[in-house]
């Protein structure tokens, strides 16, 4: 494993209203074969302290899974052109989402990298938002 700085920028698009959220935070990568596994835990400033995060890059499949564990667990697959059915935890309760992968671009090798994937989500076949999230890794 090795230490980097992961920043992510998130953009979500809701009714013509973009909120952009970013993040730098400490974590570690592996590469083994054609995935990258990016391990990071979110803080109080995020508002998820004591969540594990997860971002498992399969490069041969060109998809991204992101997971959630502790505090709250979710787990999200982005796959270009096909839609996956996710579960969201939140403090209310569990939201069943629709994810629609529109583009997955990635170049991370062991020194970092970046990764850029736009998705949207639905609730009941219902669009809720476009989104588009940006990583990049550099060592530590």
């Amino acid at each position: 494993m090795t230490d980097v700085i992961i920043d992510i920028k998130g953009i979500q698009e809701v009714d013509g209203e973009e909120d952009v959220v970013s993040v730098t935070t400490v974590g570690k990568m592996d590469v083994i074969g054609g995935k990258t596994y990016l391990r990071y835990d979110d803080s109080a400033a995020t508002g998820m302290e004591g969540v594990s995060c997860l971002i498992k890059i399969d490069r041969e499949d060109n998809s991204v899974v992101m997971s959630r564990s502790g505090a709250l667990n979710s787990r999200m697959y982005v796959k270009k052109g096909q839609r996956h059915i996710c579960h969201y935890q939140t403090e209310h309760g569990t939201l069943t989402m629709g994810i629609f992968g529109e583009s997955v671009q990635e170049n991370i090798g062991k020194d970092g990298g970046s990764l850029f994937m736009s998705y949207t989500l639905d609730v009941n076949y219902g669009m809720v938002s476009r989104n588009k999230v940006e990583i990049n890794v550099k060592q530590a």
